[in-house]
């Protein structure tokens, strides 16, 4: 089963972040706010840089989890 991709912003620190690691939940704790969800890794990562890019937010993402979509695109 894959992941769910959620995107996370922090507007008081100006940050956006795209994760599928279900302990970054308790990023909602410390200011954050889900603001998207997808199981496609490229369409949250898409509509985060969408989004980052509209507000002039820092967009962060997990190389592992870009590596793995990326990956799994070249050997299908």
């Amino acid at each position: 089963m894959s992941p769910r991709y959620r995107v996370f912003v922090n507007r008081r620190v100006g940050r956006v972040l795209v994760s599928g690691k279900p302990e970054d939940e308790s990023l909602i704790n410390e200011g954050w706010r889900v603001i998207h969800e997808n199981n496609d890794w490229k369409a949250a990562f898409e509509f985060a840089r969408n989004y980052a890019d509209k507000h002039d937010y820092i967009l962060e993402w997990y190389l592992e989890e870009e590596r793995e979509v990326l990956k799994d695109a070249l050997i299908n």
